[in-house]
């Protein structure tokens, strides 16, 4: 008999169907934390908007120091307390932790932090929430032009169509703004390419081999961060000079003790509010995949629009509504376009959130 036939004596395989009590419970954490991600985010950016007004807590720097010492506390005492949440320091086999290490891989990751989140909550001061997501929604083309440079993705007519188009939408976007203001526009920009930038160096940093788990990644991060940030503190006289051309030197300077006291409630649940964004971003990447993490980032840009101009009453023009659903679909297709393609790089996935 030809060896490329079966004999008759040749069991049949058939492949087991899947057990369906067995793959709920996996699910279940997954769906879990992604309801924390989108909870926890989009209080975070209702909640900054509200503490960048002048009337309460315009100092951007001050509050990423509050948030990322709380951070660090949170972390050492964890590491102290269940260290087996941090792999990447816990096992012998895991990425070593030298001072070449962090100065060449997480150190950069550190500047681009601060950049990204100062920037970012400056912008609330000039402009409305919604207006600032719809913009965020260009980080896809923002990570994608990155890593074609870089040569860590191929450049393909497909994609490069699809992201033409949320191009065009990103610019109706901020063309419809009613209350528009380049000063958000441009701190908005320079956001989004610090997060772009961040999302790349973070994604080759948390996969492949010698990677850290995202737990250590915070461990290590958070001290770089207010490091940095207190080091800017330092240097207030030059920031303010600085702050002072547009009018709000306050933006970069100590606040006064008064204004702690003031908004000490919003402080409290903004710093707790980043450490439990954070963690439940850990966790969700733990128990899903980059595909799922891009789809999260999608439906967490549209409750946040929906939830500013629906409960909070942000006035959106008619043009804004049609163009941020284009920019919805689009970066839909892309997430999808993603996964039917076998070579893709995680990274542009995991630039929404």
């Amino acid at each position: 008999m030809s060896s490329d036939r079966l004999s008759e004596d040749t069991p049949l395989v058939v492949p087991a169907k899947p057990n369906r009590r067995n793959v709920i419970p996996g699910l279940l954490p997954a769906l879990l934390w992604a309801c924390v991600v989108l909870a926890a985010s989009s209080g975070m950016i209702n909640l900054s908007k509200k503490l960048m007004q002048e009337d309460a807590f315009p100092h951007v720097f001050a509050l990423m120091i509050l948030q990322f010492t709380f951070s660090v506390v949170l972390n050492g005492i964890l590491l102290r307390t269940c260290p087996h949440l941090y792999t990447s320091f816990a096992s012998h086999d895991g990425v070593r932790v030298t001072r070449e290490f962090v100065c060449r891989r997480v150190f950069p990751i550190a500047v681009t932090y601060v950049l990204s989140i100062a920037a970012s909550n400056w912008a609330y001061y000039y402009s409305s929430v919604p207006f600032l997501q719809m913009m965020k929604e260009a980080n896809i083309i923002t990570v994608y032009t990155i890593s074609v440079i870089l040569g860590l993705e191929r450049f393909d007519l497909v994609q490069a169509f699809i992201l033409l188009n949320l191009v065009i939408a990103t610019l109706l976007s901020v063309d419809g703004e009613l209350h528009f203001s380049s000063y958000g526009a441009i701190l908005q920009g320079i956001a989004c390419l610090a997060d772009a930038t961040k999302n790349i160096m973070s994604s080759l940093l948390l996969s492949g081999s010698g990677r850290l788990d995202p737990m250590s990644f915070q461990c290590l991060i958070s001290p770089m961060v207010v490091m940095l940030v207190g080091f800017g503190l330092l240097i207030s006289k030059v920031s303010r000079s600085f702050a002072s051309e547009l009018g709000h030197s306050q933006m970069l300077a100590l606040p006064p003790w008064q204004d702690f006291v003031n908004n000490r409630h919003l402080l409290m649940l903004n710093v707790i509010g980043a450490f439990v964004l954070n963690l439940s971003i850990a966790m969700f990447i733990r128990h899903s995949t980059a595909l799922s993490f891009g789809i999260l980032g999608i439906v967490k840009d549209l409750l946040v629009v929906l939830s500013s101009t629906i409960l909070l009453g942000v006035p959106i023009s008619t043009l804004q509504i049609f163009s941020f659903s284009a920019q919805i679909f689009f970066a839909l297709m892309w997430t999808l376009l993603k996964l039917m393609l076998p070579n893709t790089a995680a990274v542009e996935s995991k630039s929404q959130v």
